[in-house]
């Protein structure tokens, strides 16, 4: 019995003995995998950007096939009905759009085959240019000519040049030769946008492709030589910048200060722990709660007296809308505080149902969001109200009748450099690499729809469909607290 305790106990012994190495073998070879898996990380996300570049680029060619006699047919049928028109002694109203990004295009895209309306785009730059990528430019500008391409063309009347005066029958449009003309309109989108300062918002001056990629080359440049770089403001803009310039120069000294406690406050608490510690692990300082006193090119003052010195400053707070051509018009009444255009449920300016604002320039009931996504939709609604309300109809309410709910879902992704985000749809948060690989297929796809490509316009349709569906049903957006 003696011997038979004894042998139990050894046998128990080696058990634990091997189940403990057992232990040890699985924590080394995890931790192993990990550090293979994160150095792998790149190199993975570019092979399967690049298989899914070439797969759509394939899908693209096959639409092609359907979307060339398609559009023929659309353009036979457009000059049919243009001609019919033209016998008739009804006229065509005018709408003009100004703005020729993300909420315009996204207007011209509902109107621009009505034969009804003669549409006039105006804008100060003959290019649209995909800006939620241009951060990485500062780094990189080679990527310039995936985020940018010419406006687009087709029925439309296309203007090139900057809009100083705004009425409630006419806009004032400023040529590069110092000439004005007057546009008169029967209705009006202002799809205007805002200023994140220059170069992230171009200037007047760079109203070619050529001119704005010589900007970026120049900002590369000084990004390149700077030993330390200051970014001001931690919203999504500054930690994007920040996040860039770290990811491309590890050495380099990068710090961000913010009035506010946290990083991107906008955001789920998830979302602001990973943006928060991505920094701090890779060696960002975060200055938060830190009120400024004044700043410059060479560095801040903080109003506790503390001084930040750096190569590079970027001020990356302080949006500002531009709607300064309503100024002095009988439309100034409708600036809000900030400047912003402030509408209706149709994204109408109060008091002139012939007048809709969309974007970054707009302040609507929601208070939602200012970003591309929200732009476009607005936009969206704006182009389709215009002709409801040309044909009599009764208009959508935003967001209502777009989305289902009467609150647009929340969906962003916040990049931490090339290979880390995160990625939000309404109370669902995904961290990591997948959040950069959903970012990257965003902009591939959003590109091309900008360019008007088959496959850019059918996985947006469907993608569109598909959000506002989940967002309904499965993945509901939270309610907006009463504070």
């Amino acid at each position: 019995q003696e011997f038979s305790a004894r042998s139990t106990c050894l046998g128990c012994h080696d058990f634990c003995g091997v189940e403990l190495a057992l232990v040890y073998a699985f924590a080394f070879g995890s931790v192993i995998i990990a550090m293979a898996v994160s150095c792998c990380w790149p190199s993975l996300l570019n092979m399967v950007e690049w298989t899914l570049a070439v797969f759509f680029e394939l899908v693209d060619c096959c639409l092609l096939f359907f979307w060339i006699p398609l559009e023929c047919w659309r353009k036979l049928r457009e000059a049919g009905w243009r001609l019919a028109t033209e016998s008739r002694p009804l006229r065509r109203k005018t709408l003009v759009i100004v703005g020729a990004n993300f909420g315009g295009l996204a207007a011209l895209e509902e109107v621009s085959h009505n034969p009804l309306l003669h549409v006039v785009v105006i804008d100060q730059r003959e290019y649209f240019e995909y800006t939620p990528g241009v951060l990485r430019l500062f780094c990189d500008p080679s990527l310039f000519g995936a985020l940018a391409g010419t406006s687009p063309t087709g029925s439309h009347e296309f203007l090139l040049g900057t809009v100083t005066k705004i009425s409630s029958s006419s806009v004032v449009v400023s040529t590069g030769s110092g000439r004005s003309t007057v546009v008169d309109f029967d209705y009006l989108i202002l799809a205007t946008g805002a200023d994140y300062r220059q170069p992230i918002t171009p200037v007047a001056a760079e109203a070619t492709l050529s001119a704005r990629a010589i900007t970026w080359n120049e900002e590369a440049a000084k990004v390149k030589r700077a030993g330390s770089v200051l970014v001001l403001g931690g919203g999504a803009v500054g930690a994007e910048l920040a996040a860039e310039i770290k990811c491309h120069y590890p050495a380099k000294r990068v710090t961000i200060v913010d009035a506010l406690p946290h990083l991107v406050p906008q955001f789920p608490p998830q979302t602001i722990q990973h943006v928060e510690r991505w920094f701090r692990d890779h060696g960002v300082e975060l200055l938060l709660g830190e009120q400024l006193d004044r700043w410059d090119e060479k560095g801040c003052t903080c109003k506790d007296g503390r001084v930040i010195a750096a190569d590079l400053v970027y001020v990356c707070f302080g949006l500002r809308c531009n709607s300064q051509a309503l100024s002095g018009s009988e439309l100034a009444s409708a600036l809000g505080p900030r400047k912003d255009v402030v509408v209706n449920k149709y994204l109408q300016v109060e008091g002139h149902e012939h007048i809709f604002a969309v974007g970054d320039v707009m302040s609507h009931p929601s208070g939602e969001l200012k970003q591309a996504y929200y732009a476009e939709v607005n936009g969206m609604t704006a182009g389709r109200n215009v002709v409801r309300h040309l044909q009599g109809l009764p208009l959508y309410t935003y967001p209502d009748d777009v989305a289902g709910s009467p609150i647009m879902p929340l969906v962003y992704v916040v990049s931490l450099g090339r290979y880390n985000g995160s990625l939000g749809f309404n109370s669902l948060v995904i961290n990591g690499p997948f959040a950069a690989l959903v970012k990257w297929f965003i902009e591939w796809t959003k590109v091309r729809q900008m360019r008007r490509r088959p496959v850019g316009k059918v996985v947006w349709a469907i993608g569109d469909a598909v959000t506002f569906f989940l967002s309904r049903t499965l993945l509901k957006p939270l309610a907006k607290s009463s504070d």
